[in-house]
């Protein structure tokens, strides 16, 4: 899966990224020492306005750089827009400016035409068409890629890079900045989510929550999965005597479920700062349903 770039500070392929999918057209990037030009087009009222976004990754563009982009955008008659790190007059901050755009696009692992497709093989145990290797270890790779997508946060992965620990597969952040303790099951008939099945996921639950203390909180527990044995009342069931063990409930998705909701973001990556997902998962079964409700309540209460 290799290392991701941090997100931490100014970085070109995640603003590139970020910019086209939010139907910005890049036109050219110049590199220069201390900042890269970004000639672009951003999409408004049906016309496409000429931009010049210049990005640096120190804490400020220096007095001198930005002298000579403002003059450069000028020329070529583009609005400039000037990114830091951390921002100063006239810039932005690298988070604002992500966070204009719903967040960052991480990788566009979870964007491509087939992703949806080999989640949900994966989740059923097999091998999608050009891969090999294990198929549990594709599925927590794609699950991780998913989340990444939807919260907009780096997805740590631990299960498939520490065999033999007793860890979870993953910790993802959701942009409140709680932790979701994450596994990834691959089977290929269904997950039996019976309480006495998820006592290792209990324990690391809990564990994390003594790690995290006084750094982020541990919100939920998710288990990802092709389907589960039980039906929803008893999900619901199976996470409230989680809660009661560990204080934090459980959360049940499957694979198809979570792939729909990354097909409905790209069409609209910047509601996923908005949306509330510690409501979705408060516990037992997210459906579909369930985000589309709070997605209808973000477009009604937001200005």
């Amino acid at each position: 899966m290799g290392q991701l770039e941090s997100l931490d500070r100014p970085s070109i392929s995640v603003a590139i990224r970020t910019l086209l999918l939010a139907g910005y057209t890049i036109q050219n990037n110049h590199r220069q020492p201390t900042h890269s030009e970004i000639s672009c087009a951003a999409p408004l009222l049906g016309i496409a306005v000429p931009l010049m976004i210049a990005i640096t990754a120190d804490d400020e563009l220096s007095l001198t750089a930005y002298r000579q982009v403002t003059q450069i955008a000028g020329q070529a008659r583009r609005s400039l827009v000037v990114v830091s790190a951390l921002g100063g007059p006239n810039q932005l901050g690298w988070r604002d400016f992500l966070d204009a755009f719903g967040g960052p696009v991480p990788s566009w692992r979870a964007l491509g035409p087939d992703y949806v497709a080999q989640l949900e093989t994966a989740g059923k145990n097999s091998l999608p068409q050009g891969f090999s290797g294990e198929a549990w270890r594709l599925f927590e790779q794609l699950v991780a890629d998913g989340l990444e997508f939807c919260f907009a946060r780096r997805v740590h992965i631990l299960g498939a890079m520490r065999r033999g620990s007793k860890v979870s597969d993953m910790i993802a952040q959701i942009p409140d900045g709680s932790l979701l303790v994450v596994d990834a099951k691959a089977t290929g008939t269904s997950f039996d989510a019976a309480i006495h099945q998820l006592r290792p996921l209990l324990e690391y639950t809990k564990n994390q929550q003594h790690r995290q203390r006084g750094y982020n909180d541990v919100r939920a527990a998710l288990i990802v999965t092709n389907a589960f044995n039980q039906d929803q009342d008893s999900l619901a069931s199976i996470s409230r005597d989680f809660l009661a063990e560990a204080r934090v409930p459980a959360c049940f998705i499957t694979s198809k479920v979570l792939g729909s909701i990354v097909t409905d973001l790209r069409s609209r990556p910047h509601l996923r700062a908005g949306i509330k997902w510690h409501k979705l998962f408060a516990g037992g079964l997210v459906t579909y349903e369930d985000y589309i409700s709070e997605v209808n309540a973000l477009l009604t209460e937001r200005y």
